[in-house]
């Protein structure tokens, strides 16, 4: 009975967590960008059903966490839905814009949206950081995970789909650091 009050409890904090990141963080910045904010309010339920998702997924994180054992079922849902939601925020949010800027500090500013956005290019590829862990060492994962993001931004750039920045490489790689660290620590603390 204890452990289904824990459960019960985990969820109704992971839920409290995750609509704040959503409300307070994700979707400004979001809906700061013209073709993404279309795209969030042709449906009715965006910010519900990305509350949902996020609270869903981090809740049985943690449950699987706590049994000490991860369902390739889960692990494949959880990272579909995670590159698929990736996706659309890297490569719809602007059409017919191209820049570069190889200012690799141009996030150090004092206005709340540039930090939010920086926060956010940092959280959004931890989740890649932990899926290059499960199968490299970190040489590797240091090669495939630039390459990556120096892909991304060269897509992005190339095909008019927003700005080339050196900073956003950095922030990213940040993020998949992370990832990274945190797959590595589960994976040592399972074994």
């Amino acid at each position: 009975m204890r452990k289904y009050m824990i459960y019960l409890s985990s969820l109704l904090i992971t839920f409290i967590l995750s609509y704040a990141t959503i409300t307070w963080l994700i979707m400004p910045v979001l809906t700061r960008y013209q073709s993404l904010a279309k795209l969030i309010n042709h449906f009715d339920y965006t910010t519900l059903t990305l509350i949902l998702l996020l609270t869903l997924i981090i809740w049985l994180f943690g449950i699987q966490y706590h049994l000490k054992y991860f369902s390739v079922i889960y692990l494949y849902l959880a990272f579909s839905v995670y590159l698929l939601l990736l996706f659309m925020v890297l490569f719809t949010k602007i059409t017919d814009f191209q820049a570069m800027s190889l200012n690799p500090f141009d996030f150090i500013k004092a206005d709340p949206r540039t930090i939010q956005e920086a926060v956010l290019n940092i959280i959004y590829f931890i989740p890649l950081g932990g899926l290059y862990c499960i199968n490299t060492d970190f040489k590797q994962f240091v090669i495939v995970s630039l390459v990556t993001l120096l892909v991304i931004e060269t897509i992005q750039f190339i095909f008019y789909l927003g700005t080339f920045a050196i900073s956003d490489i950095i922030l990213n790689f940040l993020g998949c650091l992370i990832g990274y660290y945190c797959c590595w620590e589960i994976k040592r603390r399972l074994s």
